[in-house]
């Protein structure tokens, strides 16, 4: 029997493996590519909450009842009722905080007039030294801590200073008319209210309804 050939043994004499067989390497895997990690924003510093003025302090103190948006926000009128028996006071307010501000009814008691005088009459009631409330539409003047006459009446909005007629606190509110001319409020904290939260020049003060005679004047 015939030798096999070196060229069909090969060099070493074993038999070639031919492609078929050959099993190919398997490739690496890719490398998945790293994302750089997303640099944080950096923390904005807490916004400081402004520091009051001595001025403002000042001013809260002496208007504890200021509504935040003064005088953007204030009072723009101050309607007054004569109808008994509860005499009301009504504020109407102007600003962006207008609608959240108090507005009342607020009891009173406005001016007993003279012994005979008709405070209903509108000329009679603002008339000097009628001892009436006058009728009609003025404007807030000024402010005073108390009246000089009486050391009760508190909180002074006045609104005809040239008679001494104002806005202010009485202990005694009776459900008539009882004053000298002024309205009396029946709290403090309303008669404050109307001082700091009112505008010389700008909030108006309207004085109207039905007077009628109490069963004492002056």
């Amino acid at each position: 029997m015939a030798k096999p050939s070196s060229e069909k043994l090969g060099a070493t004499g074993a038999k070639p493996r031919s492609a078929a067989t050959t099993k190919p390497k398997k490739a690496a895997p890719a490398k998945r590519a790293v994302k750089p990690a997303a640099a944080k924003p950096a923390k904005k510093p807490a916004a400081r909450k402004p520091t009051p003025t001595k001025a403002v302090v000042a001013a809260k103190a002496s208007h504890p009842l200021r509504n935040s948006g003064f005088p953007s926000t204030y009072i723009k009128e101050i309607v007054v009722s004569l109808d008994d028996p509860d005499h009301w006071v009504t504020l109407k307010w102007t600003g962006l905080n207008a609608a959240s501000q108090e507005a009342g009814p607020f009891r009173s008691s406005p001016g007993a007039g003279n012994k005979g005088t008709n405070c209903d009459l509108g000329p009679t009631s603002r008339r000097s030294g009628s001892h009436c409330t006058p009728k009609g539409t003025r404007t807030v003047e000024g402010f005073a801590r108390r009246l000089n006459s009486d050391s009760r009446a508190e909180y002074v909005t006045w609104f005809h200073r040239g008679r001494g007629i104002a806005f202010h606190y009485f202990p005694s509110v009776p459900r008539h008319a009882a004053s000298h001319g002024c309205v009396r409020l029946e709290t403090k904290r309303t008669a404050q209210l109307l001082q700091d939260n009112s505008r010389v020049d700008l909030t108006k003060v309207t004085v109207g309804g039905t007077w009628t005679k109490p069963p004492k004047q002056w």
